[in-house]
């Protein structure tokens, strides 16, 4: 009998022991090292045809075999998104500040979550005011419009500009410059054509009006 409880202790001794084993493995600083790899980075890449508009995309790492990825933008213009890679269409040229949160699981109860921040200059267009002065490429703003229009271009000198209905009617015709206020607040809503040109043939940007 004596034998009997001394082998029924040392196995509850042996089990209490791997409990304690168990539970010190369990409590590694998992959740730490978790924590420290999940990372906040964005990659924020311009639009080739229209420079407000934007397309984001999340790089920032993240723990293997984690999952269930909540994450949300803030434009700085005040929209957001919580997609992982979202487009954006900004209304008018500027900086704003873009931020990324995001927060993931990683199971048993763990989770971890950073955040990140840039500066961001929209609108601008690469080769203002190049050496031939010459016009290669402009678009307008905002889109949708209400009342009036702005056109940003790649020349520092006047260009024709003309404004064409869905049926092919000019309803605008006139030279200007960059950013020169284009009243249309008497046009009708709809889709319309703008063309620009400076001797060379038109670009065509599509408008909305909107109100």
């Amino acid at each position: 009998m004596k034998k009997f409880i001394q082998h029924i202790q040392a196995k509850a001794l042996l089990a209490f022991a791997s409990l304690l084993l168990i539970s010190a493995i369990q409590v590694t600083p998992v959740r730490a090292q978790n924590e420290d790899s999940c990372k906040a980075f964005m990659l924020i890449m311009p639009d080739n045809n229209n420079p407000l508009l934007m397309h984001f995309f999340f790089t920032g790492t993240v723990p293997v075999n984690s999952f269930s990825f909540l994450g949300a933008w803030d434009f700085g213009d005040g929209f957001t998104s919580g997609d992982s890679c979202p487009d954006h269409l900004y209304s008018q040229p500027g900086t704003y500040i873009v931020c990324l949160s995001f927060n993931i699981c990683i199971g048993g109860g763990l989770s971890c979550d950073d955040d990140t921040c840039e500066s961001i200059t929209i609108g601008s267009i690469a080769g203002i005011q190049n050496h031939d002065g010459a016009l290669h490429q402009f678009y307008s703003y905002p889109n949708p419009v209400q009342s009036s229009l702005f056109v940003r271009s790649d020349s520092d000198n006047e260009f024709a500009l003309r404004i064409k209905d869905v049926t092919g009617h000019i309803v605008f015709s006139d030279m200007v410059k960059n950013d020169d206020p284009i009243d249309v607040s008497a046009f009708a809503n709809g889709i319309y054509f703008i063309e620009a040109g400076d001797g060379n043939p038109a670009l065509q940007r599509k408008m909305l009006i909107q109100r």
